[in-house]
Order: structure tokens, then C-alpha cells, then sequence
């Protein structure tokens, strides 16, 4: 499913018991993750540091990477962020730049989605095709234009290695370019996918993500450059993003909501899958890091995978509840840097001598009831740090949602489960939760309550439509079809 400017609605018909089973499983799944993760911690008290966070004027971020000192995050409403990161922890703002056609903003805007850094220039696709900018002043970026030719694709990522750049471009292919002269590149040639959403290239290979399928590509030098077929691995779902480690023998992959696949590229020739970790909610984007680790943007939550090439497993090691929805992730040694719809941060990756604070969820969304009534969702509290967790204060700012069982100090590794039940009086009540504690890089948390929304909430009934099939079929598409289904709509603001 593809992304962009989306507002997110769930309709539950009729199906009260199946949506429950659907909530413990993935409930269940989380955490199991975190328990894990929690016995990790008791050991190597490995996880996520905060060190920097920037709001800056770019929304709608759905890319970021690193080159050397260099991050640049990629919005499609409000440009283009640079940042130098010579301090990994800090995130220095250089400057938002907008390409000269309307840069990420609305209303025929260039609405940047993905990018590529060689040395001096960053390669950005967009709307009217692969911009090409100048960053050899990081802090005074220059627009080249855009390759000609790409105005009349949807693209989508993109990458480059050596004089190479290859762009995803969906039902049209993967586009190859030679970028020997990098301000002006010139095409070599398409290959044929049925869409292709993401592609990696690693030294004489080429990945490229069709759909399900991961179709791998070998490099030929006769006349020209070419690329032929090698092999072909179905995965579960749709492939999201591809990353390969340093030394070539592993590839990952984003499979959405089924998580992050493992392939073993050295096995008796013939590539292999060798172990699929289901993360907790959708991996989005990927980036290897430190040899055998990958970092993923997860949706609501930054998730750091290591490979234990003994047992051909992935294991999770860190992870951190960002609440602003990670589309992106870059990495610098290991520093983190996550690309949210609105915002960036900064994590460190290691060893935590003291106290840290988790949590399952940042957002507590109650089922509409009748005043008079209650309703008790709860949120679990983790300690990944390597020492004692005390709490100063916990308290919910709006008298209509109640404590049940205040939060206690808590050892490394230790976790409780909160508690907090909504007693209805009127609509539109909202509120937070909110945890005092020696973290030292997060003494305060902050979880929201809300309650009796006006507008659409878990458990209503949703009323009946009908609408044309505009793409991926044909027909119409009537609600009420599908009682006991799942039926997730989103709707998409148009360019």
C-alpha cells in the first residue's frame, strides 16, 4: 500500500470478538518483543538513547540518509532538512531548501519522496521526476534540474554505488543511469518490473524489491553496462525497502506488517531466506549498521534487529517508542536517526549505565461508552536501563481517567503494567498520563487519554457506502459486502 499524505480510518462491522482476538494477538505479539527485550537488558542493558530531537519545517517525511557529516531528511510538505551530524549526537540544522518548483509544498509542489547521496550531489525523486541538487555547500544547497526523461513516472526510492544510480519507478521499472558526469546523468536502460518499490545496488549486484518477489540481477560489462537476471525469492508481503551488509553476504528486507526477512546471499550459491523477525507493527524503511545489526522504522517505534549468523536468527536488541509515526531511518557508526512524519530525532545505540524508561504505547484511544459508564485500557512501563527506575510522580491531568495502580520503582529489566480506567461524563475528553522519573535523557513521558471523541471511534458502526474501483480492479465497492471483515480505507489528498 502506498503512503503519502494519508488520513487513517478503521471500520469494525459487526465483528466485536474477532477485532478483540486481533487486538490480544498483536498485543501478545508486542509484547512478547518487549519481555524479550527486557531479558536482553537484564544482560547487556542494550537500547536507545534520546540525544536530539528537531521539529523542523518539512511534514510528511517518508526518507532520510547519511553521508559522512551530512543528514538529509526528505518531506513532501515543507522541503528538504539538511543537518550536520560531525556530532552525531546533535542534530546541527543547516537549512530547509524547496526545489524550484514549489519544493515539497502542496498545490503542484515537486512533493520530494526518497534520496541518494553520492559525493557532492543528493538525487531526490519526485513528483516531476529525479531532482538533482548540489550539497558541495551542504549549507547553501544548489537545484540542478531534474534527469530528463523522469517526469512522466512515479518514482519511488532509489540508489547509487560507483558511477550507477538505479530508480524504482513502479509498474515502469527500475531506471538505470550513468552517473560518471553526476550533474547530468545519462540513461543506459529499464528493467521490466511489475512494481518496483525499492532497490539496493551492492558492488556487481542489483536488488530490486517487485511486489512480493526479490528479483536479483548480476552485472555484465560486454558492450555496455547491462544487468541479467539471476535468481527470484517470493516473500510473504509486499517489499517495503532493501538493505545489504558490508561484506555483501546478507541482505534485509522490509516486508511491512510480516517485519524484516534475512537472506544468506552465499548459500551454495543460491540465496536463501534464513529467518524473518515479525516486528511490532510495520517495517517501513531499514539500514544495517555495525556488521550484523539493522535499524528499522517500525511505524510507532524505532527497532534495532542483530543477526546471529551461528544460529541464522534475528533477535531484537533496542528498541525505542517514538509516538510520531518513523517512516525513515539513517545511520551514523552507531547513532540512529529517525525520520518521523514531523519530526527528526537522535539515538544512540549502546550500553545505558543508568535507568531507562519504556513504553508499549504513547497513545490511549478508549471505545466510545455512554456517560455513566467506564472503560480501562493500560499501558506497560519498562526499565531497559541497568539501574533502579524511581519514580518522583505519576498523575493523569484529566480527573475523568483514573489510575488504578500507580506506577512503582522498578528494577532493570523489570516491567509493570498501568492501569487506567476512563470514566465517562461528557465527550471530548482528553488528557495525558504523565511518569517523573530519573531517566536522564527522558524525566518526563507522556501518555495521551482520550475518550468519546467526536468523530470516529473503536467500536462504532460505520455507515454504509458505495464506490467506483479506480484502481487495482474494477466495479464498485459496497461497505456492507464485507461485514466481519477488516476493512481498512485510506484517503489520499490529491496532488
Amino acid at each position: 500500500m502506498e503512503i503519502y499524505n494519508a488520513f487513517y480510518y478503521f471500520f469494525y462491522l459487526n465483528m466485536k470478538n474477532l477485532l478483540k482476538l486481533q487486538l490480544n494477538f498483536k498485543k501478545y505479539q508486542y509484547m512478547k518483543n518487549i519481555y524479550y527485550l527486557a531479558y536482553i537488558s537484564f544482560l547487556f542493558s542494550l537500547n536507545l538513547s534520546l540525544h536530539d530531537y528537531d521539529n523542523p519545517s518539512a511534514t510528511h517525511i517518508l526518507d532520510a540518509e547519511v553521508f559522512e557529516d551530512l543528514l538529509i531528511v526528505v518531506g513532501m510538505i515543507g522541503g528538504i532538512e539538511f543537518y550536520d551530524i560531525s556530532n552525531p549526537q546533535s542534530l546541527n540544522h543547516l537549512t530547509s531548501f524547496n526545489l524550484s518548483s514549489g519544493g515539497g509544498g502542496g498545490g503542484g509542489g515537486a512533493k520530494p519522496n526518497c534520496v541518494s547521496i553520492v559525493e557532492g550531489y543528493a538525487y531526490i525523486t519526485t513528483k516531476n521526476g529525479v531532482a538533482i541538487i548540489d550539497i558541495s555547500n551542504p549549507s547553501n544547497p544548489q537545484s540542478l534540474g531534474y534527469i530528463s526523461g523522469t517526469s512522466n513516472f512515479i518514482l519511488e526510492d532509489l540508489d547509487s554505488y560507483g558511477d550507477i544510480l538505479a530508480v524504482s519507478a513502479h509498474e515502469d521499472g527500475v531506471l538505470i543511469y550513468d552517473i560518471s558526469n553526476p550533474s547530468n546523468p545519462s540513461y543506459i536502460s529499464t528493467i521490466e518490473t511489475e512494481n518496483a518499490w525499492s532497490v539496493e545496488i551492492d558492488d556487481y549486484y542489483l536488488y530490486v524489491a517487485d511486489g512480493t518477489s526479490l528479483s536479483i540481477y548480476y552485472e555484465t560489462q560486454e558492450n555496455s553496462i547491462a544487468y541479467n537476471l539471476m535468481s527470484t525469492i517470493e516473500l510473504s508481503n509486499a517489499i517495503k525497502d532493501l538493505s545489504v551488509d558490508s561484506s555483501g553476504e546478507y541482505l534485509y528486507v522490509a516486508i511491512g506488517s510480516d517485519g524484516v526477512a534475512v537472506i544468506d546471499l552465499m548459500v551454495n550459491a543460491t540465496p536463501q531466506v534464513i529467518d524473518v523477525y515479525n516486528t511490532s507493527a510495520m517495517a517501513n524503511k531499514i539500514e544495517v549498521f555495525d556488521g550484523n545489526k539493522v535499524a528499522v522504522s517500525d511505524w510507532d517505534d524505532v527497532e534495532i534487529l542483530s543477526l546471529d549468523t551461528n544460529e541464522s536468527s534475528l533477535e531484537l536488541v533496542g528498541y525505542k517508542n517514538t509516538t510520531r509515526r518513523t517512516m525513515g531511518i539513517a545511520v551514523k557508526d552507531n547513532y540512529i536517526y529517525s525520520a518521523e512524519w514531523a519530526s527528526v530525532q537522535s539515538f544512540e545505540f549502546g550500553e545505558i549505565e543508568g535507568p531507562d524508561i519504556d513504553l508499549s504505547t504513547y497513545e490511549l484511544n478508549y471505545p466510545y461508552i455512554e456517560n455513566g459508564t467506564s472503560s480501562s485500557l493500560s499501558v506497560d512501563v519498562t526499565n531497559n536501563g541497568n539501574s533502579n527506575l524511581v519514580i518522583s510522580s505519576n498523575y493523569t491531568t484529566n480527573s475523568e481517567f483514573i489510575v488504578e495502580n500507580p506506577l512503582a520503582e522498578l528494577a532493570p529489566g523489570e516491567s509493570q503494567i498501568v492501569d487506567i480506567v476512563y470514566f465517562a461524563n461528557e465527550n471530548n475528553a482528553s488528557g495525558s498520563y504523565r511518569i517523573f522519573s530519573n531517566d536522564i535523557d527522558e524525566s518526563e513521558v507522556i501518555c495521551e487519554t482520550n475518550g468519546n471523541i467526536n468523530g470516529a471511534n473503536i467500536g462504532q458502526e460505520a455507515p454504509d457506502f458505495n464506490l467506483d474501483i479506480v484502481a487495482n480492479g474494477t466495479g464498485n465497492f459496497q461497505l456492507s459486502d464485507y461485514l466481519g471483515s477488516i476493512v481498512v480505507i485510506a484517503f489520499f489528498a490529491p496532488n
